[in-house]
């Protein structure tokens, strides 16, 4: 099998970009000068009709979709890389239930032939009123999206399904939950008439790591919880015995400062004394 560097994805410039970021290869954008942006995309199949609690194995697939010679594997979590020299600022996080788009005869209104014919996939079986929260994790916990940490934009980098009828339905998403309400970026939009306080700014901050920072999903009964003690959440034994799946879909999306200019950004415009008309200005040809 041949072998290939993870992790060695290219920042692509606008004009280079015709397909979608491979979050798996960490490619980013550069779209915004002296920042690139990022995008994983990571999904938990859960397949049994006994109830989970937490899920820190999320999967990022491989971009190689060849079976006979796939050479990276799918990863296993979903990381945000990050230092302290070059810390990743998150903007933006998503859940949702995936639902198939079968064109199949019998599903749906005008469908063509095609696949899946009839729907794969599943709703998850919870409890009213619990949380399905994807968000960062800490030690195998919810780092919980309490007071201090809504202070450090941690709304921007958590995202939560609600429970109803004792279901997270397919189909359903939500986006991050600056302050733990309604999906949002970070970008400040209004203050309060008693004026500026800690509170107006918990969606509009930037979840800053500087450390690798793994992401995990968390059956909670609140999003502040730092435990998951909510009931867990399963799949039908009908839906078991069918075959199908049900699958958690989950995205980050951050920021990076780029890295210094050096020598490549420079390289070409260089000019050395043994070309024709050559000189590297007033230092060499005085």
């Amino acid at each position: 099998m041949a072998t290939y560097k993870t992790g060695g994805g290219a920042v692509l410039y606008p004009g280079d970009q015709i397909n979608r970021l491979s979050g798996y290869n960490q490619e980013g954008v550069f779209g915004w000068p002296g920042i690139e942006a990022y995008e994983v995309v990571g999904y938990v199949p859960i397949t049994t009709s006994t109830l989970i609690k937490t899920f820190t194995n999320i999967t990022v697939p491989s971009p190689d979709r060849r079976v006979d010679d796939r050479v990276r594997d799918n990863l296993t979590s979903l990381v945000v890389p990050a230092s302290s020299a070059q810390p990743s600022f998150i903007y933006g996080a998503s859940i949702s239930i995936a639902q198939d788009i079968p064109s199949g005869s019998g599903y749906g209104t005008g469908a063509l032939p095609g696949f899946p014919s009839v729907p794969v996939t599943a709703d998850l079986v919870g409890t009213t009123g619990d949380l399905l929260l994807f968000g960062p994790d800490n030690g195998g916990v919810p780092a919980g999206v309490s007071t201090a940490n809504k202070a450090l934009g941690i709304g921007n980098a958590v995202a939560y399904l609600t429970a109803a009828g004792n279901a997270y339905t397919q189909g359903s998403s939500a986006l991050s939950n600056g302050n733990a309400t309604a999906g949002s970026l970070p970008f400040a939009n209004s203050v309060t008439s008693a004026g500026i306080v800690a509170a107006d700014f918990y969606s509009s901050m930037f979840y800053k790591a500087t450390s690798n920072t793994t992401f995990g999903v968390y059956s909670v009964l609140t999003a502040a919880a730092t435990t998951a003690n909510g009931s867990g959440v399963d799949i039908s034994a009908t839906d078991v015995a069918n075959g199908k799946t049900g699958y958690i879909v989950c995205r980050i999306n951050y920021l990076r400062a780029a890295s210094a200019a050096g020598w490549r950004e420079i390289q070409g415009f260089v000019d050395f004394p043994s070309q024709i008309g050559g000189g590297d200005g007033p230092g060499v040809n005085g």
